[in-house]
């Protein structure tokens, strides 16, 4: 009993460590699995993969666990995005790290040996990373994309509008739901999980995996069209409402049972001999060895480690800014415009949680147009400017048609986006990000850069604007109107 302590404890130690250590993103991807039906089957990916380890249990114990201290690099890499998304609150590489961590930890404690025996069930645990919302507009415009020419194909008449569908009996919108991310996430999880178990060479594997891949995005594309044909031809009665549910989730099922079908074509019909049940033959017991020839030392060095990203991650957290300033980086009352503060009710941006938030009308002389504007000001260490939960418009009312970069001066880049909304009314929104005197138009790069400052101890503020203009016109015309406004606003923050 003693003897088994002293050869488990070790390792036990390594992963009540682990669990520690990375608790927050553990926490926060559960909720993530919880809430959405995306990554629902992350529930089942970490026991999956540890149950197919079980399954290794008995070649992998023929091997020697010989420590590989060389993989003490990745894991303090790991340490360090899992510190940098917990300061920016940049949930994704909390998630990465996390995930990443856990099959790189056990590499690291049974060596590379030993690891090439488990080698997809370690890459089985990345799945448990919730990634993928990230496509789902570009799988809504792909979905459109093949859906109209199937339309077109079959004769029925119909009109494009961003991603609205128009036909002579109603309108329909290729909206998230509509994507097909749920279909392609847990098809590509089971196209890995499949071939693995289904194929044994990699060439199979793989073309598998593409399959599994190609087919619930063209799968999705023909749901939405005979969505849109079954409403075409019953004049709307069917394929409304509830009915998109019912026939995604049969849709579903087929794409499953189709991908079955075709890897039973192409299944290894040669049955693989399980060493389980080779070694049980030979009458021969099998020989378990130590976790390695050093276990305390390797758990000693893997706390440490953790440990000391606590220590740096409490400090960084802990850290106060001395440079952040509450006067507002922008405040157009100030400014020679001739500004109406009241609450925009046609595009309704939505940043809840800021600081301050500016919003109104700014009257364009000897014009009877008027430019509405948004300011959203998040001080340093409070809100979040870039999050998930904040919306330049609201997608119920509106869909995007163009999002490009305009030049106003040599210097400065801004963002312009074109959006529509059912009734058929565009909408142009000139917008840009503000970190104390630098502007940014991609919110990637400024959050990385606000997480860095934060890094430093440098948390300061940061601004969104926004300037919008219902029109007909085309770009070109538009950002005439809007530049003398966006001058005004970029000479007040350069002073």
């Amino acid at each position: 009993m003693i003897s088994l302590i002293v050869k488990i404890g070790p390792i036990a130690a390594i992963f009540i460590a682990w669990f520690y250590t990375y608790y927050q993103g553990i926490i926060t991807a559960v909720n993530i699995w919880a809430v959405s039906e995306i990554f629902n089957h992350c529930f089942f990916v970490i026991p999956g993969a540890f149950f197919l380890i079980y399954q290794k249990r008995i070649p992998l114990f023929q091997q020697p666990f010989i420590t590989n201290y060389w993989l003490l690099l990745p894991l303090m890499g790991t340490l360090i995005l899992y510190t940098f998304g917990h300061v920016g609150d940049i949930r994704l590489f909390m998630h990465i790290a996390t995930f990443a961590s856990l099959p790189l930890l056990i590499w690291f404690v049974i060596g590379n040996q030993a690891a090439k025996v488990i080698a997809f069930p370690l890459f089985f645990m990345l799945f448990s990373i919730p990634f993928g919302e990230q496509l789902v507009p570009y799988l809504q415009e792909l979905t459109t994309d093949l859906a109209v020419p199937l339309l077109e194909l079959t004769g029925i008449p119909v009109y494009r509008n961003g991603l609205y569908l128009e036909i002579p009996e109603g309108r329909f919108l290729v909206a998230e739901a509509c994507s097909g991310i749920s279909f392609l996430i847990t098809s590509i999880v089971f196209g890995n999980l499949y071939a693995y178990i289904s194929f044994r060479t990699l060439p199979k594997r793989l073309f598998f995996i593409c399959i599994s891949v190609i087919i619930p995005i063209l799968a999705n594309a023909i749901r939405v069209y005979g969505i849109v044909l079954i409403a075409h031809l019953t004049d709307m009665e069917y394929a409304a409402g509830a009915d998109h549910l019912i026939y995604g989730g049969v849709f579903f099922a087929l794409v499953l049972f189709l991908l079955i079908m075709i890897g039973e074509s192409l299944r290894d019909k040669t049955e693989i001999t399980e060493p389980q049940k080779s070694i049980a033959k030979e009458g021969n017991s099998v020989k378990t060895i130590s976790v390695n020839n050093k276990p305390v030392m390797t758990s000693v060095v893997i706390i440490l480690l953790f440990i000391s990203q606590n220590f740096w991650l409490s400090t960084v957290v802990s850290s106060k800014s001395t440079l952040v300033d509450d006067a507002l980086i922008v405040d157009l009352m100030t400014l020679p415009l001739m500004v109406k503060e009241e609450k925009l009710k046609k595009w309704r941006p939505d940043f809840s949680k800021a600081s301050n938030i500016q919003q109104g009308v700014i009257k364009r002389p000897n014009s009877p147009d008027s430019i509405e504007f948004f300011i959203a000001t998040y001080f340093g260490g409070e809100g979040e400017l870039i999050s998930s939960g904040n919306k330049l418009y609201s997608a119920d009312r509106w869909t995007l048609i163009k999002n490009t970069k305009v030049s106003i001066d040599e210097e400065k880049d801004i963002q312009l986006i074109k959006i529509v909304s059912p009734s058929g009314q565009y909408r142009y929104i000139l917008y840009w990000y503000q970190f104390s005197s630098e502007v940014f138009t991609n919110k990637v790069k400024l959050k990385l850069y606000q997480t860095w400052r934060a890094m430093l101890g440098q948390r300061q503020q940061s601004v969104i604007i926004a300037l919008s203009i219902e029109s007909e016109q085309e770009m070109a015309a538009v950002i005439a109107m809007l530049q003398p406004q966006v001058n005004i606003i970029q000479d007040s923050i350069k002073d």
